[in-house]
Parts: C-alpha cells; structure tokens; sequence
C-alpha cells in the first residue's frame, strides 16, 4: 500500500467518525422544542456538513479530472462523451421537474418560488434517473456474468 493511499485511507476513516458523531448527535441529541413542530438541534450543523461533504467531493472530482485530462489528453474525449451524457440526465430531468408553487398551509418562507422548486426537481429527477441507471447496469453485469 503506497503512502497515498494509506493517508487516504485515514482521511476517508476521519470523515466516516466525524459523519457518525454528527448524525448520532442528529438523531440522539435534544430536541428544539420552541417551533410549533419539535426538530433536532443539530438540524443546521447537519444540513452544513453534508454541504461540505458535497462541495468537496465535487471540487476533488473535478480536480483530479482535469489533472487526468492534463495527463492524459488522448482521454479527453471520453470525459467529454461521459459529461454530454450527463448534461443530457440533467436537461431531461430539468423539463420533467414542475415550478407550480404548492400550496402548504403554515408556510410563509422564501422557497416557494418556481425557480426553486424547478431546481428541486431537477435534482430529485436527476437522482431518480442515475439510481435506476445504476440499477440496470449493476443488473446486466450480473445476468452476463451467469450466461458466461
């Protein structure tokens, strides 16, 4: 095991305990009893590090692509082929994904505009659409594996 990979292994277990001990205090913790509706106080905090989690994640992505790309220029094309397709995912579920404001009773706040809500499910569509791609890959790897 190279030195990268077991440094890399010790960041991954770090981030793995900090993320239990922040969904423990989420769902063990105290509640916030002063809305009308009680919730965890560690709802922010939560919300926060998964935001975290998310920017990194992508800034790590698409650092280590474009040091790919650098690298290796002949791979270009298939990251852009790859990045067309999920272009496409996210412009199809953008045209599925309705802004119609809903109608919640109680509810007063900012994010009931279209503009949000289209954003919302874009984002929930895009997922569905990725889970079941996943969902037939890892199915056809399986059943040609057996008619090998």
């Amino acid at each position: 095991m190279g030195k990268i990979s077991k440094y890399s292994n010790y960041v991954l277990y770090l981030l793995f305990i900090i993320t239990l001990g922040y969904a423990a205090y989420f769902y063990l913790g105290p509640e916030n009893t002063d809305s009308a509706y009680p919730h965890p106080v560690a709802t922010d905090s939560f919300l926060n590090w998964a935001n975290i989690l998310f920017w990194v994640t992508i800034v790590i992505t698409l650092g280590f692509e474009i040091f790919h790309i650098i690298m290796n220029p002949k791979s270009a094309v298939r990251t852009l082929i790859s990045l067309a397709i999920i272009g496409v995912i996210v412009l199809i579920a953008y045209a599925l994904a309705d802004g119609t404001p809903l109608n919640i009773v109680g509810y007063q706040g900012p994010d009931n505009v279209p503009s949000m809500l289209k954003m919302a499910g874009t984002m929930l569509y895009t997922m569905y659409i990725l889970f079941g791609v996943t969902i037939v890959v890892i199915l056809y790897t399986e059943l040609s594996r057996l008619f090998k």
